[in-house]
């Protein structure tokens, strides 16, 4: 990181902000989770079952024990789903976080680097609707993951403030399975293809800019802590 990238970066946790650019897909590791604390920004983020949680606003806990809950008092869940392909999900994996706590569990087999699922969080338009913004969260999955064969638990986040601004300004959440997920001979491995490496994200990232209107490359927007 460069000298001018420290002192932004300094400057920004002095004024309460945070810099988040409007599409951000993380791999879900359990990797360094021993080194900070339980009740740290990300402490919900080290498995897919506690995502699974933080994203539809649920109380709960992972293999790690009970989730930290602040998340709770943020009052600003406006919708959740779940996008599958249709004809090939057993019926036992299409509600609640079965598929994600599997994920978890082969994970934890390979070792604490060994990756559960992708989260991806994503900026939608303010001035739409809230049906507008499901509508633009299941048309990128179905068109964009489902298509290539992932399943994506999603959930879309907002509340507005008094003033016509936001407290929580609107973005979804897009949970999506790195793993084999089918009752074969591969269930549970790592899937390469799917958001995978820097490619394959770019592309992923270019294609959900260009459903909301925006240019790729389009910079970080503010967020207050």
């Amino acid at each position: 990181m460069s000298k001018l990238s420290v002192q932004k970066a300094r400057r920004d946790r002095e004024l309460g902000i945070r810099r988040r650019p409007p599409f951000n897909a993380r791999p879900i590791s359990a990797a360094g989770r021993a080194d900070r604390s339980a009740s740290g920004p990300y402490a919900t983020h080290y498995t897919a079952t506690a995502s699974w949680l933080y994203i539809n606003r649920l109380a709960g806990e992972d293999r790690f024990g009970p989730v930290p809950e602040e998340y709770l008092l943020k009052n600003d869940l406006i919708a959740a789903g779940m996008c599958h392909p249709l004809q090939r999900m057993p019926a036992e994996l299409r509600t609640g976080n079965r598929i994600w706590r599997e994920a978890d569990e082969a994970a934890a087999l390979e070792g604490p680097h060994a990756i559960s699922a992708t989260h991806i969080v994503a900026d939608l338009p303010p001035n739409a609707e809230a049906e507008r913004w499901r509508w633009l969260v299941e048309r990128y999955c179905y068109d964009n993951l489902v298509e290539r064969g992932m399943v994506v638990s999603w959930s879309i986040h907002a509340k507005p403030d008094a003033d016509g601004g936001w407290v929580t300004p609107p973005h979804a959440h897009l949970l999506c399975t790195a793993r084999f997920w089918r009752p074969n001979a591969r269930q549970r491995d790592r899937q390469k293809r799917w958001l995978a490496n820097a490619d394959q994200i770019r592309v992923a990232e270019d294609a959900w800019l260009e459903l909301i209107g925006l240019k790729p490359g389009t910079p970080a927007l503010l967020r207050a802590v």
